[in-house]
């Protein structure tokens, strides 16, 4: 193992000291060139400025002979030929119209070239915006300087004529480095071979594929080795089998548990969790799983995890009733135990059962019995205590008022019964199970509020009704009307006087199927926000005692919600305080054929919508 670590380090070694050298060598041999290259062409470019500086002395000082002086010079050579006079500005220039040139006296070459001195120069040009070589000679009349000729070159041009040099080295330097790795892989592989064999067969050992062996090398030190290794791997394969049939039992059992499972290490980091446990502590859209996670950020219960922690230090037994807080309250009946993991170390295993259901079976049958209690002990109580009155009234007028409101506290009880006997109906195992038909959305809208009779009226209430052309719902039409009546009844309790409700029906669209979407709004005082998610509930009041003042059993939107959902659909309220509110029950449109059903019978009173009104 030494000898193969030692090779692939020298062999990377020589490999990356080579390489280096060689590119630094082929670095600065492409700079030295590049270099040489570029001051071998501004001396070029010196010396053919100088021989145009002495060609232009014939032409003159004229602005147009000097620019097709520059023009002549240049043509064909690619390079950019200008004539600059005594004070910097542009006589003639090959590649640009002079007028639109700007003073040069400022460049370096021109203004040294102006003090009698040809002058060379690399950088960026003002004009054309990419980099130039220049080279600038004066125009002498005797010792006098009468102007400039410069020439100049691209950058571009320049690193065209490199080029060659440049793909010539680079040439080199791969093959100098191919060379040196071949010779450096030839020399590692002798030493190299033998360890890589029995490092592959290891690799396939963590794999599981514990059947391989490894290959039995000549080597009096290899050999050895290779044996004990093969014994070793038989003794492995004997141990994962018998530890894979352990596992799958322990998983059939965990998998067929009711009850939640998971086991921790002596930090309470989670090893093992069975699915009823992914399934009660999981939340929704973590794909991390509870292995791995601490009982604490896992559960997010600080009950659990110190439970937890005393079973794992005291190595004692603890069970104990667990509430746990998130997208809903949840009750666990949790058992935790020691887990002996070695060497002192204890985990715990913690077996959790969920009795959400049954706390809330069980508060529910609480707030009903008392519920049902409190809502019959006064009727029945008034009632005895006028029965009682009346043995001692000899005045037949007052008898007869004690017996009035004897009869309204017995029609009461009446009405709670009715009411408690219906929500018994749809919460039946025939729940869901409705007898429905075709049923028009408009004419069952008519049907409640003809049904309400003269109550709106006499409060002076006005109800609108509008509903989209055509329009049917798959319902049983009896309940379905139960539920628009005991909405509207609401409504016109609780509304103002003098107010309007309004009835709608319109079609929604849902992943799931179309839906009728029924709404009864008021402009009534509205409802606190803290009371809306309970509205639906049995007995449920905002206001209990106008409630029982105006006769309400505190039953009717409980049956409202199980009408809508035994017809496959649901109920539910928008409402914010004093602003009115509305009701809305959602039922499954009627997806059959319409013109087979006499759907059309139903007319519309305006081109868009089925509407109706009733006035007080």
């Amino acid at each position: 193992m030494r000898r193969a670590r030692l090779a692939e380090r020298t062999f990377a070694a020589l490999i990356s000291i080579s390489a280096a050298a060689i590119v630094l060598m082929a670095a600065a041999s492409a700079l030295s060139m590049r270099r040489l290259y570029s001051e071998a062409t501004l001396s070029a470019l010196a010396q053919s400025a100088a021989a145009l500086a002495n060609a232009a002395q014939a032409v003159g000082q004229g602005g147009q002979a000097l620019d097709a002086f520059c023009d002549r010079a240049a043509a064909g050579t690619g390079l950019r030929v200008t004539a600059i006079a005594p004070d910097g500005s542009v006589l003639g220039d090959s590649g640009s119209d002079t007028g639109a040139m700007d003073n040069h006296a400022g460049r370096p070459e021109i203004a040294s070239a102006l003090r009698g001195q040809a002058a060379t120069s690399m950088r960026p040009s003002p004009t054309l915006g990419i980099t130039m070589a220049y080279a600038a000679a004066p125009i002498l009349s005797g010792d006098a300087v009468t102007g400039v000729v410069r020439i100049a070159m691209g950058a571009p041009e320049l690193r065209a004529g490199m080029a060659p040099f440049i793909a010539a080295f680079a040439a080199v330097a791969a093959a100098m480095i191919a060379a040196m790795a071949a010779a450096s892989a030839r020399i590692g592989a002798s030493v190299a071979r033998p360890m890589g064999a029995l490092q592959d067969t290891a690799k396939e050992w963590s794999a599981g594929r514990l059947d391989r062996r490894a290959r039995r090398f000549d080597d009096p030190e290899l050999g050895p080795l290779a044996d004990t290794m093969n014994a070793m791997a038989a003794e492995l394969a004997d141990r994962v089998v018998a530890m894979e049939s352990q596992k799958r039992e322990l998983e059939a059992i965990l998998d067929g548990m009711g009850e939640a499972v998971i086991s921790t290490d002596e930090n309470l980091v989670i090893r093992l969790a069975n699915p009823k446990a992914r399934e009660l502590l999981g939340r929704a859209g973590d794909e991390e799983g509870l292995e791995g996670r601490g009982v604490l950020k896992a559960c997010g219960s600080v009950a659990l995890d110190e439970m937890a922690r005393r079973c794992a230090s005291g190595g004692v037994r603890e069970e104990a009733e667990i509430t746990l807080y998130g997208e809903g309250t949840r009750y666990l009946w949790t058992n935790a135990a020691p887990l002996p993991l070695g060497e002192g170390r204890s985990g715990v295993v913690i077996v959790l059962n969920d009795i959400t259901r049954l706390k809330r079976l069980e508060r529910v049958r609480k707030d009903f019995v008392a519920n049902v209690s409190h809502e019959l002990r006064t009727p029945i109580t008034l009632i005895k205590g006028f029965i009682e009155t009346l043995e001692d009234v000899r005045d037949p007028a007052e008898a007869k008022r004690f017996l009035g409101i004897a009869g309204r506290h017995a029609d009461r009880m009446t009405s709670i019964i009715e009411d408690l006997l219906t929500l018994a109906r749809l919460e039946g195992p025939e729940r869901g199970g409705v007898e429905a038909s075709r049923v028009d959305a408009l004419r069952v809208m008519e049907r409640a509020v003809e049904s309400i009779g003269d109550v709106p009226a006499s409060k002076g209430v006005s109800i609108r009704l509008r509903s989209e052309p055509g329009l049917a719902v798959m319902a049983n039409e009896g309940l379905l009307e139960q539920a628009l009546l005991n909405l509207l009844d609401n409504a016109v309790k609780y509304g103002p006087e003098g107010g309007t409700i309004r009835v709608e029906a319109s079609r929604e669209a849902s992943p799931g199927g179309g839906f009728a979407r029924f709404a009864v709004i008021d402009d009534g005082p509205g409802i606190p926000a803290r009371d809306v998610p309970r509205l639906f509930e049995r007995f449920y009041r905002v206001d209990r005692a106008r409630s029982r003042e105006l006769g309400g059993t505190g039953l009717g939107l409980a049956i409202v919600r199980h009408i809508a959902l035994a017809h496959g659909g649901d109920a539910s309220v928008e409402s914010r305080e004093g602003s009115g509110s509305s009701f809305i029950v959602r039922i499954p449109l009627w997806t059959g054929d319409e013109s087979a059903t006499g759907a059309d019978s139903v007319q519309a009173a305006s081109p868009d919508a089925d509407t109706a009104t009733v006035s007080s």
